[in-house]
């Protein structure tokens, strides 16, 4: 790894154990990753059994440039689901935080244990979403080449805009229901309490 290369978070840097990982990154398995968008740089450790400190440097915010913000453990984010599979609800983020908008969508992942808090064994992801749902969710690990792992987990998030089967929009009439606006019929959704 160079000392001025430009990573994405997900990037392998190094690898331990004569590394160490610092600011910005995150260690999985023996790889040390960057956990944000920057540059990657190696410095010398203080601590003679380490031969340097990995670290990324986020860029730096400009007045005509503002550096991107990314979601973070704990970040509550807004998507759109984009494709569902038995074990997984892959989506794209478009909202970090409560108003950045992503300049580009960032991939995200809903897992079947991170739909609910309880009753995890017998979730169903085609009864909680649909592809084109704009989900509430909370960022709960940076992932991996996949995309950050979300959750909907809690009574504030879920599904906040779905539409039916017939490309009509739905409100909400449950926790875990939808109804047509046009057509009357009812759906399954693992829907976000709203305040």
């Amino acid at each position: 790894m160079s000392n001025q290369a430009v990573v994405i978070p997900g990037d392998s840097i190094g690898a331990t154990p004569k590394q160490s990982p610092g600011p910005g990154t995150h260690l999985t398995g023996e790889q040390i990753r960057a956990s944000v968008l920057g540059t990657a740089t190696t410095t010398k450790s203080a601590d003679r059994s380490l031969s340097s400190i990995l670290s990324v440097k986020p860029p730096s915010a400009t007045r005509t440039q503002p550096a991107p913000l990314l979601p973070t453990v704990g970040t509550h984010v807004y998507a759109r689901i984009t494709r569902l599979t038995r074990t997984h609800a892959h989506c794209a983020i478009l909202i970090v935080g409560a108003t950045s908008v992503a300049a580009v969508p960032f991939r995200g992942l809903v897992r079947t244990q991170d739909v609910r808090a309880t009753e995890k064994d017998r979730v169903k992801l085609a009864e909680c979403f649909r592809v084109g749902d704009i989900v509430r969710a909370v960022v709960i690990s940076l992932g991996d080449q996949g995309g950050y792992y979300l959750t909907t987990a809690g009574n504030e998030f879920g599904v906040v805009m779905g539409w039916s089967d017939e490309g009509n929009g739905c409100v909400p009439v449950g926790w875990n229901e939808v109804r047509d606006e046009v057509t009357g019929k009812r759906e399954e959704r693992k829907v976000a309490r709203l305040a």
